[in-house]
């Protein structure tokens, strides 16, 4: 089979979550793990592939023990890095017009964060790890456990989308513990396909339950 099947989970709620979370690594919270418990119950996998921050990989190190199954830990997994804004608050970036962030948020690809990671950089480098896994683990169900933003990107290069306006902040809404499913095909030429399978969002209802 030249088909290879990739689900991706977004970690659920961390602590410090008003922040703007690049590489600042803040553990999930109580409800973060029940979000991804739910999210992950009905899932089959052949191998798990996680981002090596914690929101990420302490819950993907428990679901690889608990299924019996193979978990790599890969960088290129890990959220934007957002240099000088990772960990503030969102709120005094937006209130700050100093900061830039505002332009940020509405041309990601024009504006990079000061002394962070470019959005054409994170797009660069999932796609070069979706076509390595692609040909590496053909006929595999892949699950990767990664982050909102690397989702986005991810979407981005599936639907083909151009790298204007602002396809990576706000166009695609993601709750904690979202879920994106896509295949990869390999033809005779070599020339590998993507194919957006779903994207689901865990319900408000059962997010309200959780509250409770």
């Amino acid at each position: 089979m030249n088909d290879t099947q990739f689900t991706l989970l977004r970690h659920g709620l961390p602590e410090l979550s008003g922040c703007l979370l690049g590489r600042t690594n803040p553990p999930l919270t109580a409800k973060g793990w029940q979000q991804m418990e739910q999210s992950s119950a009905s899932l089959e996998f052949d191998l798990i592939i996680s981002s090596p921050l914690a929101r990420c990989h302490a819950y993907a190190q428990h679901l690889a023990q608990k299924r019996d199954c193979k978990l790599i830990v890969d960088d290129a997994w890990q959220e934007l890095d957002f240099g000088n804004w990772d960990g503030n608050s969102i709120a005094t970036l937006w209130d700050d017009s100093q900061q830039g962030y505002g332009q940020y948020w509405h041309a990601p690809f024009v504006h990079t964060p000061p002394n962070g990671e470019s959005t054409s950089d994170l797009l660069s480098r999932i796609t070069t790890s979706i076509e390595c896994l692609s040909r590496e683990y053909r006929g595999k169900r892949l699950l990767i456990v990664s982050h909102s933003g690397v989702m986005r990107m991810a979407l981005v290069w599936l639907l083909n989308s151009t790298q204007e306006g602002n396809p990576h902040l706000s166009r695609v809404q993601l709750e904690h513990a979202a879920l994106l499913h896509f295949n990869t095909y390999i033809d005779e030429a070599d020339t590998l396909w993507p194919q957006l399978q779903g994207l689901n969002n865990p319900s408000v209802y059962l997010n309200s339950l959780m509250d409770n």
